[in-house]
């Protein structure tokens, strides 16, 4: 009787070691999984841009209260530039995409296009400061530079995120040339 009490005493620490390795197992690829989505995006401007986008999921005015969440006031000038030249930051393009990928698809082109007209209502009413500064920003080197990457990155993007975002692209382009010939 001994003999089988252990036996199954035996059974039954085989089979929770046999759970305990397959948790282990799981909770391995499961880590490996969000490594992988994170790789090549800075975490703290992932943590931003994710912080800021479920701040505000919910309600209306989601691409406002998303700016203001994520850069501060848009009556400053200062955070409506970060936000605006954040378009051409490699990392930023990146968390866009996943946010953008992991929108409901009924707020998806809505958002889209208040963001489009976001950029379009931001080229409007900078002031000549606004725009020499913000000119002189990307037509140095550096800025170039900038678009260039950030070009090469949205063109890595996949094709439907791409087409989606073609109203903002398009109004980004605009602003990029007004800003070369004021």
């Amino acid at each position: 009787m001994a003999e089988e009490h252990q036996k199954k005493r035996k059974s039954r620490l085989k089979i929770f070691g046999w759970i305990c390795a397959m948790g282990f197992v799981v909770f391995v690829v499961a880590g490996l999984v969000v490594l992988n989505r994170l790789h090549n995006y800075p975490p703290k401007e992932a943590m931003l841009d994710i912080k800021a986008g479920l701040a505000v999921r919910h309600g209306p005015r989601q691409v406002e209260r998303f700016l203001e969440a994520r850069y501060g006031s848009m009556t400053n000038a200062a955070n409506r530039e970060k936000a605006f030249l954040d378009f051409f930051n490699v990392d930023h393009i990146k968390g866009l995409n996943f946010l953008v990928s992991h929108m409901p698809a009924e707020r998806r082109g809505s958002n889209i296009t208040a963001m489009a007209e976001w950029v379009a209502n931001y080229r409007e009413t900078m002031t000549a400061e606004e725009k020499m500064y913000l000119g002189e920003q990307l037509n140095s080197p550096e800025g170039v530079a900038q678009v260039r990457k950030a070009t090469s990155q949205y063109l890595q993007q996949d094709v439907r995120y791409r087409a989606a975002n073609a109203m903002v692209i398009s109004e980004l382009l605009t602003t990029l040339t007004t800003l070369k010939n004021p």
